[in-house]
């Protein structure tokens, strides 16, 4: 289903075909997008471990922390190779500070040298080497779950045009219009305002895609699960 698809059946369902008579064009799109978000959220659909802006950090020499793509929710995998020939040299551990401090001493953050594992909980939204790199020939590849991409920096949502389509795959599809209609139900507007046919959608959109997952959780999970564990709090 493409956008133009996902409002149209959306509308129909609502009994919104007239463009602009409750919900305009431009709230259908950011429902939809919306819906999408939330859906990877929830299920953690989209894996990525190959498009280099999100899944490609490039040391520097010197550098303590690195930015991570706006998209990612959660790093499953961080492996440290050579720039220059792509050969793998570790995967690196999941550290804490804490540890850190009682392990090695209050000096770990000076140390150089080779990556071995990347701290956690000490920078919000940064992947933070262990140790820091002394050289620029290294690079990270992360394996991550994320949300939708934005195609280009003049578009706001990743889905804008009426034949863009979700990135999440095609039989996942109708599901997002669940949570658009629970979106179009609870607008504040006297013909648009329907908490109980809200709440009906949005127990659809549960069933396919799970239960709400709060920042608080996935925030904790960033600092405290290992790579390995299953992620999410349900």
């Amino acid at each position: 289903m493409n956008l133009n698809t996902l409002i149209t059946t959306a509308a129909t369902r609502a009994d919104d075909l007239e463009a602009g008579k409750l919900w305009s064009r431009a709230e259908w799109i950011e429902y939809a997008n919306d819906a999408q978000n939330e859906a990877c959220r929830r299920a953690r659909l989209l894996v990525d471990s190959t498009t280099p802006d999100v899944c490609s950090i490039t040391l520097t020499d010197g550098t303590a922390t690195y930015d991570l793509h706006d998209s990612i929710i959660f790093v499953r995998r961080a492996r440290l190779v050579n720039s220059a020939d792509g050969t793998a040299l570790t995967v690196l551990r999941r550290l804490h500070s804490d540890d850190l401090d009682r392990q090695v001493g209050p000096g770990w953050q000076e140390e150089v040298g080779q990556p071995r594992g990347c701290v956690v909980d000490m920078d919000d939204h940064q992947l933070r080497p262990y140790p820091t790199p002394d050289t620029d020939d290294w690079e990270v590849q992360l394996t991550v779950h994320r949300t939708a991409l934005i195609p280009s920096a003049n578009e706001t949502y990743p889905m804008e045009q009426g034949d863009d389509v979700p990135e999440i795959r095609a039989r996942w599809h109708i599901g997002l219009v669940n949570w658009m209609l629970y979106r179009a139900y609870s607008k504040q507007d006297s013909q648009c305002y329907n908490p109980k046919a809200a709440a009906m959608f949005l127990a659809d959109f549960e069933i396919e895609f799970g239960k709400k997952s709060s920042a608080i959780d996935e925030a904790w999970l960033v600092r405290q699960q290992d790579l390995t564990e299953v992620e999410g709090n349900f």
